[in-house]
């Protein structure tokens, strides 16, 4: 036998054996915990691809390749109060009907939005509020319309030691998003919890939730079950021989396909159409049904023809899909018979003026006749003033423009949905660049101040 080994060691330094300096023992916990972390990310990034939880970069498609990024989530639930997580689902039920109701009448909605209509009468409001009063003339042949809403919350507290409360930022009306994602990213952090759970031994008196501690989430079957009962009930009002459909109305170069096609494939006769398509793919018949013809699939010329059940919205929101042919798109099919998810009232009571006016002392008492429920809601509002020429909206402009008050408040644009908010010390710069005409476009709102909440544990 020559001299050398039978047993190679494998490669890398050898093991600790107790003589190790304290600061080389500190120097490798902290390389132990950022190894840690570095896998940690890499198990997110997987589980994101792997699920689907991505956001597409349609502009570097190409035939063979489709980047995508996961969207953004956190290593692991952010922890929230029960008493006020178990709050807001109990307030849902009445802020649905609350917006229900408000939606429905036309008198108030149009004393809220008629300063909007009559400033900027080719403006998004302007032209939505005609879309509806041309059905309204038309006569109205559809009463049922379908909904998919979501109530975002902040926990607010005046002041660092107070004990916290739940307040609402929006109410989203139109086009609602997220859902699929944020059952997607509910099911990770399930996943990750169980993982750290298996590896913790007796000695580690780190915290860990547990596992009950994160309620379920089924947002895409909950959508998916909403849209079912629409089209079936639809099916139950119109038996004639046209074979039914649910149509999906969507943007083109859409980013956010992995929020809508989830929705898409649990449905049974769903058919994506986008927004500049409808004109040309859809036709309204003589009793206003709404038929859609999909484009040919290869194997013949076209598709037979679908009565369509169930408009559902996820584009006809940005101001620039709301130009002329925009207008005479959502015109037809608001005119149609089918349902709306939602209808063009829904899409105008989610606008920021809107929920301005909710929050008005003695409002929310017009449409939730009980005290206790219109106080329970009311109690979830923060300040929000106009911008415009009022005696409210002079008060509002002299807080936005000076830069001691105006770190207190939020700028938000009068538009349904979030997105394109103005923060703090940042307001006062944003409206010197506004002509002061463009003003009342916009409203004040007082910022919700967020407690800090105890970590639930290190990721």
């Amino acid at each position: 036998m020559s001299g050398e080994p039978y047993y190679a060691p494998p490669p890398g330094p050898p093991p600790n054996d107790g003589s190790q300096t304290s600061e080389d023992q500190e120097n490798n916990v902290e390389d132990e915990i950022e190894a840690s972390h570095t896998r940690l990310i890499s198990d997110i990034k997987d589980y994101l691809l792997t699920h689907g939880h991505l956001l597409k970069l349609v502009r570097f498609e190409t035939a063979s390749r489709v980047p995508a990024v996961g969207v953004n989530v956190s290593c692991r639930p952010t922890s929230f109060p029960r008493r006020l997580f178990q709050q807001a689902m109990d307030l849902q039920p009445l802020m649905n009907e609350l917006y229900i109701r408000a939606a429905s009448d036309d008198d108030w909605l149009y004393s809220v939005l008629g300063p909007q209509i009559q400033g900027e009468p080719n403006g998004l409001v302007a032209s939505l509020w005609d879309v509806w009063v041309k059905c309204r003339e038309a006569g109205v042949v559809q009463e049922v319309c379908c909904g998919v809403v979501r109530s975002d919350y902040m926990l607010h507290a005046e002041r660092s030691r107070e004990e916290v409360t739940l307040r609402q930022v929006e109410m989203n009306t139109f086009s609602v998003a997220g859902a699929c994602h944020a059952e997607g990213v509910a099911g990770m952090h399930r996943w990750l919890m169980r993982r750290e759970a298996a590896e913790m031994d007796d000695t580690d008196i780190k915290p860990l939730p547990h596992l009950g501690d994160l309620p379920a989430n089924t947002n895409t079957s909950a959508i998916v079950s909403g849209l079912s009962a629409a089209h079936r009930l639809y099916q139950s009002q119109h038996t004639n021989d046209h074979p039914k459909c649910i149509l999906m109305v969507v943007q083109p170069l859409n980013f956010n396909i992995a929020d809508e096609r989830p929705i898409e494939y649990s449905l049974f006769a769903c058919y994506r159409c986008e927004w500049r398509d409808v004109l040309n793919r859809c036709h309204v018949g003589p009793d206003r049904e709404l038929l859609y013809q999909p484009p040919a699939n290869g194997k013949r010329k076209a598709w037979k023809v679908f009565e369509v059940s169930v408009v559902y919205y996820r584009a006809g929101y940005d101001v620039e899909e709301c130009d002329s042919e925009g207008i005479k798109t959502r015109l037809m099919l608001e005119l149609s018979r089918a349902f709306k998810c939602p209808g063009v009232k829904m899409h105008l009571v989610g606008m920021k003026s809107v929920q301005r006016a909710l929050a008005e002392p003695g409002v929310v008492e017009r449409f939730l006749l009980e005290a206790r429920q219109a106080d329970e809601v009311q109690r979830t509002f923060m300040t929000m003033l106009p911008l415009d020429s009022s005696r409210q909206g002079l008060e509002a402009r002299r807080l936005a423009l000076d830069p001691k008050t105006a770190v207190d408040y939020v700028l938000k644009p009068n538009l349904e949905g979030g997105g394109h908010n103005v923060f703090r010390s940042d307001i006062p710069a944003f409206l010197s660049e506004v002509p002061e005409v463009e003003w009342h476009r916009y409203i004040l709102m007082r910022l919700i101040r967020p407690q800090q909440m105890p970590s639930p544990g290190c990721c």
